[in-house]
C-alpha cells in the first residue's frame, strides 16, 4: 500500500472509531405506516395514533442542561406514500404565552418544532413548527435557523385543560430527499417562554462542536420517501396609485403630483431530481409590502444594510452561505430575470445562480475603490455558483465563486465609460479536529476592472485576496474562540460587504458558563472579546477590548452589562473611546414582552478633516410588545440617539425613530395591520395600513396605504406630501 494511502487510511481510523461509536449511541424512532386516515385538525383522537412511533424523555437544553423541564411532552410520528405526520401531546399548567399571529412570528411565545435532516449527514434540516393557536412557522436550519423559506404543509393545534395538542404534516415532494442510504435524523425542540425553558429530544449538549442536527436522533422507515416532485407556478400583480407633493419656501405646498404603476411577475418552481431544484423568476416581485424599520442614518462610517425579502432570492438562499459576507443579494437592485438551481447533485450540496440587473445599487462596502464612488451601478449580470461537499462528523468543503459584469455606459465618446468586471472565487472548509475542538477556513481571490473617474481611461485590472482561519473550542460551560483574517488592499466582492479593505484582523475571546444551581439567577457567564485590525502598513485601524457579563434569571428576564474600549484611526487620527453598555429583557408575562438597551460614552463625529472630532453620544432602544388579547399585537419600537460635543457640552444631534406596528389577526388567513413611524431628524411622519389574506405561501392578496407627512417651512404644522395606494395579488400554482 502506498504511503499515502497507508496514512489516508490512519486518519479515517482514527477518526471514524469514534464517530461510529457516536452513531451507535444515537437514539432512534421507527415511523410506522398509518393503519388508517390521519385528518390534520390538532386533535390526536384517529385510532392509527395508537400505533405511532412516540418520542416522551424530553430534557432541558437551558438553563439546567438534562434536566427534567417543567412541563411534559410526547410526539408521535407516522407516515403514508405521500406524508410524514408528527402528533404532539403538550403539559401546559397554565394559559399558552402567545396568540394569533402572522405566519413565522411565533419565537417570541410558546411553541414546539421539529428539524428533519432528509440528508441524514447533520448539516442541514428543514423546520417545522407551531404554536398553541396553530400558527405555523418553518425555515432551514445549517448553521443558524433561517425563517425565511415558506413550504406549503398542513399544521393545526387544540387547547385544552392543561394541555394542548397539535398536529404537523409534512409532503414528501415540498422537501429534497436524496438517495444516500442513511436514515433521517430528528431533532424536536419545545420552547416555555414563561419559564425560560427550552427542552429538546434528543437532549442537545451545548458543549458538543459542530451543527445542532449532529445530536439528532436516527428517524427509520422512510427509505423508500420520493422528495422534490414539486412543479409550481406563481405569477403576481400589484398596482399603485402615487402621488407626491412638496412643502413651499413661502409655505404652503406644491400641488399634487400623481400617477399610476403597475407590474406583473412570474417565478417558476421545478424538480430536476428528488434533491435538485430549478427556480425561474421573471420581473421578480419586488413590492415591498414588509416595510423596513428605520435606522439611524446620520454619523456613519459604514452604508446601512437592508435584508433580503424577494422570495426568488430567499428561496434556496443557504446554499450560498459561507464563512464571511461574500453574497448580500440586495445588491441586485433591480433584477429583470434570473435562474438558479439548488439542492444536492450525487454527495454535493450544489446552488448556481444568474441574473439580469438593471441596475441602480450602491457598491458602498464592496472592497477597493480607487477613489470614493456614491455613483449607482449600471445595467448588468450577477452570477454565482457553490459546491460544499459534507464528510464526517460535522465536517465540509466548499468552493464558491462568483462575478458582476457591468454593460458599457450608453452615453457619446470620449466619455463612454468601458464595460466593468468583478470576479471572485475560492474554497472553505469546516473541520471537527476533537471532541471538543473545531476549525474553519476560507481563502477568496478576486480580479476587477472598475472605472471610478467615469472617464473610461481609469480601467486597468486589480486583483487580490481574502482568508480567514478561525478556531474554537467548546464544552459545556466554556467557549473559546481565536482567528485572524485578512482582507487585501485591492481586493474587491460586488455582490459581498466588508467594512475595510487592505487589514488584517486578529480577535480572541470567550464565556464562562458558572450555572448557579439554587436561587432565582440561572446562569452567569462573564464574556470577554478582543479585536484588533491593522493597516497593511501596519497601522492601527481598529482595536476593541469589551468585558461583560450575562445573567439569566427563572421567570424569563435576562441581563448583559458590560464595557469597551476602542481606538479607531479617522482621517489621519486615532480616537481612544471608552463607552458602558446595559441590555435588559423580560417576557414572564403573556400580555406584554420588553427591552431596553442603553449606551453611553466616546464616539467619533465623522466629517472632514477638519470638522472630525472625539465626542459623547448616548443611545437608547426600547422595545415593547403588547398584547391585549391573543389576536392583537402591538409592537413599538423606541430609539433615540444624541451626539454632544462632550458630556457636559452642547448638543450636535438628537434624533428619535419611533415606531408602532399593530396587528389584528382575525383568522389565520386575515389581517390588519397599522404601522405608523417617525424620524426627528428628517422631521418626517410615515404610515402604513394594509389588509392581507394569506391562503397558504405564495397564495396571498395585500390592500393597503402608504401616506407621509412634513411639516410645513413656514408654520411648521405638519402636512400630506405623499400618498400611495396599492393593491397586490399572487398565486401559488401546484399542477
Amino acid at each position: 500500500m502506498p504511503s499515502h494511502s497507508r496514512a489516508t487510511a490512519l486518519a479515517l481510523l482514527l477518526l471514524g472509531g469514534p464517530l461510529a461509536a457516536r452513531a451507535a449511541e444515537r437514539p432512534s424512532l421507527a415511523v410506522p405506516l398509518a393503519t388508517g386516515p390521519v385528518k390534520v385538525d390538532g386533535v390526536l383522537d384517529e385510532p392509527a395514533w395508537a400505533s405511532a412511533g412516540v418520542v416522551s424523555a424530553f430534557q432541558l437544553m437551558v438553563p439546567r442542561e438534562g434536566q427534567v423541564p417543567s412541563e411534559s411532552t410526547e410526539v408521535r410520528v407516522l407516515r403514508d406514500g405521500v406524508r410524514v405526520v408528527f402528533g404532539i401531546w403538550c403539559r401546559s399548567a397554565r394559559k399558552p404565552h402567545c396568540g394569533l399571529a402572522a405566519r413565522d412570528q411565533v419565537l417570541d411565545g410558546d411553541h414546539i418544532s421539529v428539524h428533519l435532516d432528509t440528508d441524514g449527514d447533520g448539516q442541514r434540516a428543514y423546520i417545522f413548527g407551531v404554536n398553541p393557536y396553530g400558527v405555523q412557522v418553518d425555515g432551514i436550519l445549517t448553521g443558524d435557523a433561517d425563517f425565511k423559506w415558506d413550504g406549503v404543509w398542513d399544521g393545526a393545534a387544540h387547547r385544552g385543560d392543561g394541555e394542548w395538542t397539535a398536529e404537523i404534516s409534512v409532503p414528501f415532494r415540498i422537501m429534497r430527499i436524496s438517495a444516500h442510504g442513511r436514515p433521517w435524523r430528528l431533532w424536536v425542540r419545545r420552547e416555555l417562554t414563561a419559564w425560560n425553558e427550552v427542552s429538546t429530544w434528543p437532549l442537545y449538549k451545548v458543549g458538543e462542536p459542530g451543527p445542532i442536527m449532529l445530536q439528532g436522533g436516527d428517524l427509520t422507515g422512510l427509505d423508500d420517501a420520493q422528495g422534490g416532485r414539486e412543479f409550481t407556478l406563481e405569477p403576481y400583480v400589484f398596482g399603485a396609485s402615487l402621488g407626491e407633493r412638496s412643502p413651499l419656501a413661502g409655505g404652503g405646498t406644491s400641488d399634487w403630483q400623481d400617477e399610476s404603476t403597475n407590474d406583473a411577475g412570474l417565478d417558476v418552481q421545478a424538480a430536476l431530481t428528488p434533491s435538485l431544484v430549478a427556480n425561474a423568476t421573471f420581473n421578480p416581485d419586488f413590492s415591498q409590502i414588509e416595510a423596513d424599520v428605520l435606522q439611524i442614518e446620520v454619523n456613519r462610517r459604514f452604508p446601512l444594510i437592508f435584508p433580503e425579502k424577494r422570495p426568488f432570492f430567499l428561496e434556496g438562499a443557504d446554499h450560498f452561505v459561507t464563512l464571511m459576507d461574500l453574497v448580500l443579494t440586495r445588491r441586485m437592485a433591480e433584477p429583470r430575470w434570473g435562474a438558479k438551481v439548488t439542492g444536492r447533485a450525487g454527495a454535493w450540496n450544489s446552488g448556481g445562480l444568474v441574473v439580469r440587473d438593471g441596475g441602480g445599487a450602491i457598491l458602498g462596502g464592496s472592497g477597493y475603490t480607487p477613489s470614493d464612488d456614491h455613483r449607482l451601478t449600471r445595467p448588468g449580470w450577477y452570477s454565482l455558483g457553490r459546491a460544499q461537499l459534507p464528510f464526517g462528523e460535522g465536517a465540509n468543503v466548499g468552493v464558491l465563486a462568483g462575478g458582476h459584469v457591468q454593460d458599457e455606459e450608453e452615453s457619446p465618446a470620449p466619455v463612454r465609460e468601458r464595460g466593468t468586471y468583478n470576479v471572485f472565487g475560492g474554497f472553505d472548509t469546516q473541520l471537527r479536529l476533537s471532541a471538543r475542538w473545531r476549525t474553519e477556513a476560507q481563502l477568496i481571490g478576486s480580479t476587477s476592472r472598475i472605472d471610478s473617474t467615469g472617464t473610461g481611461r481609469d480601467t486597468e485590472p486589480f486583483n487580490d485576496w481574502m482568508g480567514v482561519w478561525r478556531f474554537f473550542y467548546r464544552d459545556k460551560a466554556r467557549e473559546l474562540h481565536l482567528g485572524a483574517r485578512h482582507v487585501g488592499e485591492k481586493f474587491r466582492d460586488e455582490l459581498g460587504y466588508q467594512d475595510y479593505a487592505g487589514v488584517t484582523y486578529r480577535r480572541v475571546g470567550g464565556w464562562w458558563d458558572l450555572f448557579p444551581k439554587t436561587g432565582p439567577l440561572q446562569r452567569l457567564a462573564p464574556i470577554f472579546d478582543v479585536l484588533v485590525v491593522h493597516e497593511r502598513t501596519g497601522r492601527l485601524e481598529f482595536d476593541q477590548i469589551e468585558s461583560s457579563a450575562d445573567f439569566e434569571f427563572r421567570r424569563s428576564a435576562f441581563v448583559n452589562a458590560g464595557y469597551r474600549h476602542s481606538d479607531e484611526h479617522w482621517l489621519g487620527h486615532t480616537y481612544p473611546q471608552d463607552r458602558g453598555y446595559l441590555y435588559a429583557e423580560w417576557h414572564a408575562w403573556r400580555p406584554l414582552a420588553m427591552n431596553v438597551e442603553v449606551s453611553a460614552g466616546d464616539a467619533i463625529l465623522y466629517g472632514a478633516p477638519t470638522t472630525s472630532s472625539l465626542a459623547w453620544s448616548d443611545v437608547v432602544t426600547f422595545n415593547a410588545t403588547v398584547r391585549p388579547e391573543p389576536r392583537v399585537t402591538s409592537a413599538a419600537n423606541i430609539v433615540r440617539f444624541r451626539l454632544k460635543e462632550a458630556f457636559d457640552r452642547s448638543e450636535i444631534l438628537d434624533v428619535w425613530l419611533v415606531g408602532v406596528k399593530t396587528t389584528a389577526q382575525f383568522t389565520r388567513r386575515l389581517s390588519a395591520r397599522l404601522y405608523p413611524q417617525y424620524d426627528s431628524d428628517a422631521k418626517h411622519v410615515d404610515v402604513n395600513a394594509l389588509l392581507g389574506y394569506v391562503i397558504q405561501p405564495g397564495t396571498v392578496f395585500y390592500a393597503g396605504v402608504n401616506s407621509g407627512w412634513d411639516p410645513d417651512l413656514v408654520s411648521g404644522k405638519r402636512t400630506a406630501t405623499s400618498r400611495q395606494f396599492f393593491a397586490k395579488a399572487s398565486w401559488r400554482l401546484a399542477p
